[in-house]
């Protein structure tokens, strides 16, 4: 009975699933069938000025193919060909449901117009299908003010014989694609030939090439250095390894170089405070960088990124160019510590040959992997992806790759610049460059020294607010290449890191052990808080608010890390000086430089609109962290630690750097020249104990000792 029952019910399911299925694919032909007389209408009906469109043609201005290839889509659209219904159907089209949540957009289909339409059995010969981009202006303003929309980004399928300039002239009169409104205007077009990337550039064989060598060094080293350590005693493995070769080969040893990454040894006596700071920084950035390039992109909800700016945390994002302004305040108080200690030791004396050292070092430590990088970005980014924004975001390091190298590169803007988020180490350089001068004359007068530290600073942040007051409004989308990256408007926290690295330096880094120093301390943090959480919070364009903004944060974060040095941190040193933050914080210089390049492979590479909210950006952000120190990694023991190595065996000590004290601090390939070495807080020891040399490099302000073996290097 019981197998009679489920027979029965299996034949019944049976019938009622052909049926179901015949009922539904009834369902589907007739709307395919619905959709196709739809384009075909559409085709028909849209508006042409064809007098404007011969126009072109005769006058020369749009190619004699691409017009002849656009008037035989058109008229095989509105025959109902279906190579040129597919084509119509890949291209985006103005549909205003949810226009007043900012819909506007639609970038039709890049993979239907770049593998689909090709396959359709009646497609001419002659006709290959390319995708553009089209960003249409003219939006009314009423609609913008509404939505936000200041761009209307539309996906077109269309002939690859038209180039960017005919597609732009075709679109306006309405021959290609379905324009959105008569009265709006086809702006930036950018098309994407498939076969553009069939075959690699010299440019992207030479890269290649060099990748390559750089990881079979890596290879042959890491092999060399696991060798010796199996196959040799203690005393023929350290004469194998002091040799040059040997000192060569363990430079770009993986093995040995991963260690230094993963060690999390703290010495005594160290400030590791700033490890946090540079780690949370470096965070700040990436989160605002999130953003940043979503922003830029086309999304379904546009409203949506208006109204984000008036949430109660979005000063987070709002607030980000501070972790810069924090960078540039650590990079100058280490650089001012250091030289004045250079010069104690040197008895004030400062050679020509030690200023050239000076330069020379910074420059063979910044550069060989931000060159590397720029290499990848120039030369193999076209071959990482495609999407259809792939080309909204030009490298620029075609021509001008050279300001940044030579570190100018804050002051080339309007589309020349390349790499454009590292000009801040533009304006480090710059500083670095006249910082010698000013600290030989602290040293050496310290009232004039202090006299002119204080004007410029100043200066800096006088020239600010006159330049929110006056210029702001002329200088509309000029303001980030005239003021924004400028090394003038930028110099304050320099100055405030300049100051603060002296005052470390004559006083010891000892504070008295009394009840009156610990109410000012106590006092101290009190202000530093209430200051930080004013300029970071409270988002302002004022000029008053514009003159103190980076100045006022700046001295917050450097009581920061005075109170930690003399021992007044409390919590927060504990919190700053967790041994997590020391592996990332030696990764924060190369994670920088990488981390949008890997948002522009993944925004430029979304095959559909992306959906602006708050918490995808958040889970994007932990995403994109995740992949910038990973590949910042990568890149950290591809090429940024063995050219530490190889900077001991080419260049000479620097005077006034004693090597031993940074060797003896090393133990089991311990950091090293991997952390900074201070000495123990003044309030707790009479007598200091011995420290390294350090020095802080690139936006992440990336630590080091300057003299320890080559070996031992850090990021």
């Amino acid at each position: 009975m019981t197998t009679a029952s489920t027979g029965v019910g299996f034949v019944v399911a049976l019938l009622s699933l052909a049926c179901c299925s015949t009922t539904v694919a009834g369902q589907f032909s007739a709307s395919f069938w619905e959709t196709w007389g739809h384009y075909i209408q559409l085709a028909s009906t849209k508006p042409i000025d064809w007098n404007a469109t011969i126009g072109l043609r005769d006058a020369g201005q749009v190619q004699e193919s691409c017009y002849d290839q656009s008037v035989q889509l058109h008229t095989d659209m509105v025959t109902g060909k279906s190579y040129a219904i597919q084509m119509l159907d890949s291209s985006g089209k103005f549909n205003p449901t949810g226009l007043y949540e900012g819909q506007l957009n639609d970038v039709g289909s890049f993979k239907g117009c770049r593998d689909r339409v090709k396959d359709a059995p009646d497609i001419p010969a002659d006709m290959k299908p390319m995708y553009c981009i089209v960003l249409w202006g003219g939006i009314p303003p009423e609609l913008t003010e509404t939505t936000g929309v200041q761009v209307f980004t539309q996906g077109l399928c269309v002939p690859n014989t038209c180039n960017d300039s005919d597609v732009r002239l075709l679109t306006g009169t309405g021959l290609l694609g379905i324009k959105p409104m008569p009265s709006w205007i086809p702006g930036v077009v950018l098309c994407q030939r498939e076969e553009e990337y069939a075959s690699y550039s010299v440019a992207a064989i030479v890269a290649i090439t060099i990748v390559s060598v750089i990881l079979l060094i890596l290879f042959i080293s890491t092999l060399y250095e696991l060798f010796i350590n199996v196959c040799f005693s203690e005393e023929r493995m350290k004469a194998f390894t002091s040799s040059k070769t040997g000192r060569f080969f363990l430079s770009f040893s993986v093995y040995s170089n991963t260690k230094k990454v993963f060690n999390t040894y703290q010495p005594p006596g160290q400030l590791p405070a700033l490890h946090g700071i540079r780690v949370i920084s470096t965070l700040w950035i990436i989160y605002g960088h999130t953003d940043s390039f979503a922003s830029a992109s086309a999304t379904i909800n546009n409203r949506e990124k208006v109204e984000f700016y008036s949430e109660w945390w979005a000063f987070i994002r709002l607030s980000m160019d501070k972790s810069v302004d924090t960078f540039l305040l650590l990079s100058a108080l280490l650089v001012s510590y250091l030289f004045m200690k250079q010069l104690k030791k040197n008895g004030g004396s400062f050679t020509g040959k030690d200023l050239l050292l000076h330069y020379l070092h910074r420059y063979w430590r910044l550069t060989p992997v931000y060159a590397f990088l720029i290499m990848i970005y120039a030369c193999l980014l076209d071959y990482m992806g495609t999407g259809p924004a792939w080309k909204n975001f030009g490298t620029g390091c075609d021509t001008y790759f050279w300001p940044n190298l030579l570190y100018i590169n804050n002051w080339f803007g309007g589309g020349l610049e390349c790499f454009g988020w590292a000009w801040y180490l533009g304006v480090d350089m710059q500083l670095y460059v006249i910082a010698p001068g000013l600290l030989i004359l602290l040293y050496k007068k310290p009232k004039l020294g202090l006299a002119l530290i204080i004007t410029l600073l100043t200066g800096s942040m006088v020239a600010s607010g006159l330049i929110q007051h006056f210029l702001v409004k002329m200088l509309g989308q000029e303001y980030f290449t005239t003021v924004y990256t400028v090394t003038f408007t930028r110099m304050g926290p320099y100055m405030v890191g300049l100051l603060m690295g002296y005052i470390l330096f004559k006083t010891d880094r000892k504070v008295p052990n009394t009840r009156r120093t610990k109410v000012l301390m106590l006092l101290g943090w009190v202000l530093a808080s209430s200051t930080a959480l004013l300029f970071v919070v409270l988002v302002d364009q004022s000029p008053a608010f514009v003159t103190f903004d980076r100045t006022m944060f700046s001295y917050a974060v450097a009581w920061v890390v005075f109170a930690c040095s003399v021992g007044y941190g409390g919590i927060i040193t504990e919190f700053l000086s967790w041994s997590g933050w020391v592996p990332l914080s030696r990764l924060t210089y190369t994670a920088y430089l990488v981390h949008p390049i890997i948002m522009h492979v993944y925004v430029m590479s979304l095959k559909a609109l992306l959906l602006y909210s708050a918490t995808n950006w958040w889970f994007y952000f932990i995403a994109y962290s995740f992949m910038a120190f990973l590949c910042g990694f990568v890149a950290s023991i591809m090429v940024e630690f063995p050219f530490f190595g190889l900077e001991k065996l080419i260049f000479p000590q620097r005077r006034g750097r004693d090597r031993s004290k940074a060797s003896n601090n090393v133990t089991n390939d311990g950091p090293g020249n991997q952390d900074l070495e201070l000495e123990e807080c003044g309030r707790l020891h009479d007598h200091p104990v011995n420290h390294n040399d350090v020095e802080i490099k690139g936006p992440m302000a990336v630590i080091e000792s300057q003299d320890h073996q080559p070996t031992n290097t850090s990021s």
